[in-house]
This record gives C-alpha cells, sequence and structure tokens, in this order.
C-alpha cells in the first residue's frame, strides 16, 4: 500500500509539473539529465515535449528514469516504444531487452525476464562479428537467476557457466557466488566451493560467501572447516553473522566434535539473544539437549560394574 502511495504522488508530481510549463524542450535534454541522476526532472522535461520532437535515445533516457523512480510499468512502456524503432542498433536493441528482463525480475515474473534475457543473448548473437560481450554475461546471468527462481537448476547452471565466458572482471564475483549457490543446491559441493573461493575478499558477496562456504562445509561433514568459517564471518563480517543460524552450526559443529563445555556456552549465549519462538534457537536446543543426554547415557554406562 504505501508503495503505491509513493508512485501515485510521483505521478501527481509530474503530472503538475507538465501543467506548469508549456516549453517545448530539447530531446538532448532529457539524455542530459538522465545521464546526471535528475531523473524526475529528466522525465517531466519529456513529458512537456511534443511526442513528434523525441528522439529515440530521449525515449530510452526517459524509460530509465522512470525505472529510477519506481514507475516500471511507465519504463516498460518507453521501453516498448524504443524498440518500435526500426533503425535502432542491435546493441541498443540487446540493451533495452536486458533492462525489461530486470524490471520483471525485480516484479517476480521470472518467467518473463527469462525470455527477455533470451532475446537479448539472441541479439547480440546475430551481430556480425559477435565474439565476447560482457553485455551478454549479464544477461545470461539474469537467464540463469530467472531459472533459478523457477527451480530449474541444471538449465541455471547452463546459464551462469556461459555467463563467465563473456563476463568482465568486474562481473565475474556475481556470477560465481551465483553458480555456487545453484551447484550447492544441486548437490555439487566441490564445484560449489571452487566457485565461492573465486569470491574476493573485500567484496559486497563476501559475507554471504563465508555463510555460503560454512553451511556448505557443514552439510558435506567438514566440521573443522566450517567452524573455521563461521568463527572468521563473525570476526571479520559480525554485522552479518549476528542471527541463530550461526549459533546453531556452531553448536552442531561442537556437537561433531564432542566439545560439551563450548556447546553448553553457545547454549547458555543463544538462551539470552534469542526469543523462545526462533525457529533455529529450537533446533539448537533440541541438538544441544539430545547431546547433553547422550553423554550423560554413556557415562552411566561406563559406570556401571
Amino acid at each position: 500500500m504505501k508503495s503505491r502511495m509513493i508512485l501515485g504522488a510521483l505521478a501527481l508530481l509530474i503530472q503538475t509539473a507538465v501543467a506548469g510549463s508549456a516549453s517545448a524542450q530539447h530531446p538532448v535534454e532529457v539524455q542530459r539529465l538522465a545521464a546526471s541522476g535528475d531523473y524526475f526532472v529528466a522525465l517531466t522535461t519529456f513529458e512537456r515535449m511534443p511526442k513528434r520532437v523525441a528522439t529515440t535515445q530521449s525515449v530510452m533516457a526517459a524509460a530509465r528514469s522512470a525505472w529510477a523512480l519506481g514507475l516500471s510499468s511507465r519504463a516498460i512502456e518507453e521501453f516498448d516504444r524504443a524498440l518500435r524503432d526500426e533503425k535502432l542498433a542491435p546493441e541498443d536493441q540487446a540493451r533495452i531487452y536486458l533492462s525489461k528482463g530486470i524490471i520483471e525480475f525485480q516484479e517476480g515474473r521470472y518467467q518473463v525476464a527469462a525470455l527477455h534475457s533470451e532475446k537479448c543473448v539472441e541479439t547480440l548473437n546475430a551481430m556480425e562479428g559477435a565474439g565476447p560481450n560482457p553485455l551478454r554475461a549479464k544477461a545470461y546471468l539474469l537467464w540463469g537467476d530467472s531459472l533459478s527462481k523457477l527451480n530449474s537448476l541444471g538449465d541455471a547452471e547452463q546459464k551462469y557457466v556461459q555467463a563467465l565466458d563473456d563476463a568482465a572482471s568486474d562481473d565475474q564475483p556475481q556470477i560465481n557466488f551465483s553458480l555456487g549457490k545453484c551447484r550447492a543446491q544441486i548437490g555439487k559441493y566441490e564445484q560449489a566451493r571452487e566457485n565461492f573461493e573465486l569470491v574476493p575478499l573485500n567484496h559486497e558477496l563476501t559475507a554471504d560467501t563465508i555463510r555460503n562456504l560454512a553451511s556448505l562445509a557443514l552439510d558435506t561433514g567438514k566440521i573443522s572447516s566450517a567452524t573455521f568459517w563461521l568463527q572468521r564471518g563473525r570476526s571479520e563480517y559480525p554485522d552479518s553473522f549476528l542471527d541463530s543460524w550461526v549459533d546453531y552450526a556452531l553448536v552442531k559443529s561442537a556437537i561433531s566434535e564432542n566439545n560439551l563445555p563450548v556447546v553448553r556456552e553457545i547454549r547458555a549465549g543463544a538462551a539470552k539473544k534469542y526469543p523462545p519462538s526462533d525457529q533455529w534457537l529450537i533446533l539448537l536446543q533440541a541438538a544441544a539437549e539430545e547431546f547433553e543426554w547422550s553423554k550423560r547415557a554413556a557415562e552411566s554406562k561406563e559406570g556401571q560394574p
């Protein structure tokens, strides 16, 4: 409801600005304003401009401005208008398909996003002398993300691999991260670990990568490795490792190492930090309780004559 009110207010402001000025602006001004991040002014300037004056580049600038303002439907409308230009360069067509795909993905329409990604790839492949292209890598990445959301993990893996073939160095960490998550889900644990470890240190994805490496190590029984990643995460990225899953994972690690004092310490600390209804706390308590009983049973058996 709140987002609809915001969008409605933006639309009203645009209409008010249009009504308040009858002066026509040059199409280049729309492009300049959009490029400088003045999206609202760019869109109002475009609205004031007669449609016969608008160029395809100014239409694309208006579409990007509407997108930046959260006006997704308006952005798609203007992108579609630009696509109707028969003289539009193939690379610009591909960029529009990618932009529309990202918007559809953000709106949760993953099947449509996948179709736009495919159109982007097909357009770039049809260009004469087409070689490695970072734009195609972005399209393959979006295609893979869309297929992952649709639970078509095998096909998604293929798209991520194709994305790496075209990717610029700046895009490789995101692709490796997405590919690692996909491969972990389909049981390719060693390959997933290799992909995660290709995400560089001090990247915006590093904290999430460490969580995935810890989870992967737990799932594959590599307890010492899981402990290492969990402790490193809490040490270097404390704000990202405050949740109860981390304590649960550390308890599972301590249980595997038969370390009762550490289990008790983590359990006591977790009980103070999280509400009793917390899902991971409940699982932590159950695992710790079971471990305590098994230890007591073992000690009682040893003490019998």
